[in-house]
């Protein structure tokens, strides 16, 4: 039985036979060059991974502070507003503009009445706060709006008093904790906790909150605002809102019921007219003559024609006829 060759070095290339002062190269390059080499290439695909990709990131942030100052604009209104965001913020939420842009989303939910979707935008806000306090403030006062917004829309009048309730108390709750003493959004929610207890009911107390908050405020247009939501407030009356399927069946009964015939119309009772006095004859001056417009010319009397003269008879012919 042959014993087999177990010798695995690759042969000698004769380039390398005929020049002996290659070996030492050979040599290094089966024992370390192509492991070196695959290192090196290695090594060169992650610098080029890594350049690449802070490249991309790169372009990818700044296409998300684009979005951003689009989604925050004066002219970023209309109809398709909230899916332009939204898609927004799908595409670039991961980015480090991302709370903000989900800030911007709330609001906007906010400003469409769609208050159960700002509810939800601020409370997820909320949660990312505590790795990114920059968005804190805005997260609570935000969650407090959304609630006096639900009450607001609230179709049992019977439940809005609670849910104002709610609201008030989300707006106490930021007011008085001390770590928001220095608060830019501090008064926002002091003046909406006294304007969510008037609407819950308690008028009088929230008239009290109001008067204390016109005491302690130095600048003349804090007192002004003040006074404006305080007055707002004192005024309110919840509106009534009747469902669709309500403003449906009273439209449906207005085009069925019969039309009521109208009642004939009274005749006017007329007063008598007074009987009018009579006329005072008018005293008629005695008409004066009136004088000729042409007075009569004086006729001069025609000169005598002088009679004419008899014709002389013509002489008669000296000559006779020629018979």
């Amino acid at each position: 039985m042959s014993e087999k060759n177990t010798n695995t070095e690759p042969e000698v290339p004769a380039l390398v036979k005929k020049a002996p002062e290659l070996l030492p190269l050979w040599d290094w390059w089966v024992k370390e060059g192509r492991s070196t080499v695959t290192m090196l290439a290695v090594a060169g695909l992650a610098v080029a991974a890594f350049y690449g990709i802070r490249g991309w990131l790169r372009g990818r942030d700044a296409a998300a502070n684009a979005a951003l100052v689009k989604m925050a604009s004066p002219e970023a209104n209309g109809a398709g507003l909230i899916e332009t965001q939204e898609e927004a913020v799908n595409a670039y939420g991961s980015t480090k503009v991302g709370p903000k842009m989900r800030v911007v989303l709330a609001k906007s939910y906010f400003d469409e009445e769609r208050y159960e979707d700002a509810l939800k935008a601020y409370e997820a806000l909320a949660k990312e706060a505590v790795s990114n306090p920059e968005i804190a403030d805005i997260a609570q006062v935000g969650r407090a709006y959304a609630l006096e917004g639900i009450a607001s829309i609230e179709e049992k009048k019977e439940d809005q008093p609670a849910k104002y309730k709610a609201a008030q108390e989300a707006f106490e709750a930021y007011a008085s904790n001390a770590a928001n003493s220095n608060s830019y959004l501090l008064l926002d929610a002091k003046l909406g906790a006294a304007r969510c207890k008037a609407l819950a009911g308690d008028k009088e107390g929230a008239a009290k909150d109001f008067d204390a908050l016109a005491n302690e405020a130095k600048d003349e247009a804090v007192k002004a605002r003040i006074k404006r939501v305080a007055d707002a407030a004192k005024r309110f009356k919840p509106r009534e809102r009747a469902s669709l399927f309500d403003a449906a069946n009273a439209a449906a009964a207005q085009v069925t019921a019969p039309a009521k015939p109208d009642a004939p119309a009274k005749p006017e009772a007329k007063a008598p007219a007074a009987p009018a006095a009579p006329a005072k004859p008018e005293a008629k001056a005695p008409a004066k003559p009136a004088t000729p417009a042409v007075k009569p010319e004086a006729k001069v009397p025609a000169a005598p024609v002088a009679p004419a003269k008899p014709e002389a008879p013509a002489p008669a012919s000296a000559k006779p006829a020629a018979k």
